[in-house]
C-alpha cells in the first residue's frame, strides 16, 4: 500500500512573510509552480504564487460575494460556484503534482478560508498536506495592508485576525509556525526546522540564508501611521490570539491550549 504523497501548503494573513517562506523552501529544493505571479515594486523578490491558482480562488471569492476581505457565506461549501471551482482547482492540483518530481508546495493568502475545500481535494487524491503558518507582528502587517490596499486600520486588523484564525482553526492548529522576526534572530535554526518538517535536505543553512535575508527586510514596527493600542491591535480577540501565538514556534507547542484560545477568539461573521 502506497503512503500518502506529501505536499506543502503555506498559510498566512498576507504581508506576513509568506513569500519569504516560499523562497526559503524553494532554496531547500521544494518545487514551485512554473507559472508564478510576477514580482512588483512592493515585493521585488516575487510572490511565489501560482498565477492560475490565485486567479481561481479570487474568482470564487467574487462569486460568493466575499471579495476582497469579507467572510464567506455560511453555506459556501455547497454553493454551485464552489463545486465548479473544486473541479478547476482539482485539475490545477493534478497538473502541478504531475509536473513536480519531488515535494511541491503552494501559497496564497486566500487559501485559509477555503481550507475545507482544499482538504476535500487532498483526501480524494491521498495527499498528506504539511501546513506552514507565516506569522509577523500584526502592527507591521496592518501598516503594510494599509499602504498596499488603501484600507483603514480596522479593516486591516480584521483581515489579520480572520485569516490567521482560519488557518489555525481549519488545520486544528496542526501547523509548523514561522515568525517573520525569527529570520533575523535565528535564521539558521528556522531553516533547519523547516527542512526537518518538510523532509528536505540542508547541508549548510547559512548558504540557504545567503541572499535570502537582508537587513532592509527587517522593518517590523518601523514608521507608518499611529495604530490603536501598544501592539497595534484594537480588538480584545486579536490581542488574545496574538498573546497565545507569541510562544508558538515550529511544531512543538501546546495545540490544545491554542485551540481553546481559538474557541474564544472566533471572528464575528
Amino acid at each position: 500500500m502506497n503512503s500518502p504523497r506529501p505536499l506543502v501548503v503555506v498559510l498566512g494573513s498576507g504581508r506576513s512573510g509568506t513569500s519569504l517562506l516560499m523562497q526559503a523552501l524553494a532554496g531547500l529544493g521544494m518545487a514551485v509552480s512554473e507559472q508564478l505571479i510576477a514580482a512588483r515594486p512592493d515585493n521585488p523578490e516575487g510572490f511565489y504564487e501560482d498565477a492560475a491558482l490565485v486567479r481561481r480562488q479570487a474568482d470564487l471569492m467574487r462569486s460568493l460575494g466575499a471579495w476582497p476581505f469579507h467572510p464567506l457565506p455560511t453555506d459556501w461549501l455547497d454553493h454551485p460556484a464552489t463545486r465548479e471551482a473544486a473541479r478547476d482547482l482539482g485539475a490545477l492540483l493534478d497538473d502541478r503534482l504531475a509536473r513536480a518530481t519531488g515535494l511541491w508546495g503552494f501559497k496564497d493568502p486566500r487559501t485559509a478560508p477555503f481550507l475545507p475545500l482544499w482538504q476535500e481535494l487532498f483526501a480524494a487524491r491521498d495527499l498528506a498536506p504539511r501546513y506552514l503558518l507565516a506569522l509577523r507582528q500584526p502592527d507591521s502587517v496592518i501598516r503594510s495592508f494599509m499602504a498596499a490596499y488603501g484600507v483603514d486600520a480596522g479593516t486591516a486588523e480584521a483581515v489579520w485576525l480572520r485569516r490567521t484564525w482560519e488557518a489555525l482553526w481549519h488545520t486544528r492548529a496542526d501547523c509548523h509556525v514561522v515568525h517573520y522576526e525569527d529570520w533575523f534572530r535565528r535564521g539558521s535554526r528556522v531553516i533547519e526546522d523547516l527542512a526537518r518538517h518538510c523532509d528536505l535536505a540542508v547541508a549548510d543553512p547559512e548558504r540557504v540564508l545567503a541572499g535570502l535575508i537582508r537587513p532592509d527586510l527587517n522593518r517590523s514596527g518601523h514608521g507608518g501611521p499611529r495604530l490603536p493600542g501598544g501592539d497595534g491591535l484594537g480588538s480584545p480577540a486579536a490581542r488574545r490570539l496574538l498573546a497565545a501565538l507569541a510562544t508558538c514556534r515550529g511544531g512543538d507547542f501546546a495545540r490544545a491550549d491554542l485551540l481553546a484560545v481559538l474557541h474564544a477568539c472566533r471572528p464575528e461573521p
